[in-house]
């Protein structure tokens, strides 16, 4: 049962990014969205893969995993698409 509800919690976890990384990639827009966020919960999640490791806890290292995976995509996704916008602007203003 505790395993249970770790992959549940894990499983919506994961997932809670999926919509944002699928709007930027469609969109190619990242307005309103943080880096420092990004950054933040890539550190927690990298902390929470190396606790789940340390502990041998499978579901929340299965998880935790993915979830950084997917915050890994999300944040380059952000990096690229801020960084052709920038110098977009730079050239308009030229």
């Amino acid at each position: 049962m505790v395993d249970l509800v770790g992959y549940t919690a894990g499983f919506f976890l994961m997932w809670s990014f999926l919509p944002q990384i699928i709007k930027t990639a469609k969109t190619h827009k990242t307005d309103g969205l943080s880096v420092g966020m990004l950054i933040i919960s890539l550190i927690s999640a990298a902390l929470s893969e190396l606790y789940a490791f340390m502990l041998g806890l499978t579901p929340m290292l299965i998880m935790n995993g993915i979830f950084l995976l997917l915050l890994l995509i999300q944040l380059v996704m952000t990096l690229l698409i801020d960084r052709s916008s920038a110098n977009i602007e730079i050239a308009v203003e030229s």
